[in-house]
């Protein structure tokens, strides 16, 4: 069945035309999943309007989840953008909502290498050399969570070291629980190594994150 409608197909062709190089979208689901079968629906409605996108669906249990860092946290769906070294695009939950945006200018942004940091931010980011995670949590009628998400993934697309994971707040609540959610977006540096929140420009972004480390 299709979640796009035929406008909504038609947009989304329309911004996918600008992509440059293939990229491969792996989504792993589980039993028992709310939004496992409409986020694949989602998926293969989005990789049906170009053909430089290649669909994998995945069982959770499939040990590729762990390589890519899609069992880290309870559930799914996890839904993960790659191409060559660029591994550390992830979504866990459905990218519905204000997230599609995202998940739309992330595809963009990994199969163009394009991802509008400046260069003064760049340069910075090129000072990380260990591996960083960042967690953005957010839900689908936040206003600014998808900016929040994009200048996360926009780090792991130009540095290899960063990982960053937009999660569905109200999808995985045991772990915004956890994690202390209580607005989004909150951001999350390594674990609960360091904390912030709003969808601040890169370089206030870049920064706060090097502070955690």
């Amino acid at each position: 069945m299709s979640i796009l409608d035929e406008d909504d197909k038609s947009e989304v062709s329309e911004m996918l035309d600008e992509m440059d190089e293939p990229i491969d979208v792996h989504v792993f689901t589980e039993e028992d999943c709310q939004y496992c079968e409409e986020t694949v629906e989602l998926l293969e409605d989005v990789d049906a309007l170009t053909e430089l996108s290649d669909l994998y669906v995945h069982d959770m249990g499939d040990p590729l989840a762990a390589e890519m860092g899609a069992d880290r946290y309870d559930g799914g769906p996890v839904t993960i953008i790659t191409r060559e070294a660029v591994s550390g695009v992830r979504y866990f939950g459905i990218p519905s909502g204000q997230e599609f945006s995202s998940f739309l200018q992330d595809i963009l942004a990994v199969s163009t290498g394009e991802t509008g940091l400046d260069e003064s931010v760049r340069t910075d980011l090129d000072e990380i050399d260990e591996p960083v995670e960042i967690t953005v949590f957010v839900t689908p009628t936040c206003p600014h969570c998808p900016r929040a998400v994009q200048t996360a993934h926009s780090l792991a697309i130009e540095n290899e070291h960063v990982e960053a994971n937009s999660i569905e707040s109200q999808e995985f609540m045991d772990l915004s629980e956890e994690f202390g959610v209580r607005g989004v977006p909150q951001i999350n540096v390594n674990g609960t190594d360091g904390e912030f929140t709003g969808a601040l420009p890169p370089a206030q972004f870049l920064q706060q994150v090097k502070q955690a480390l």
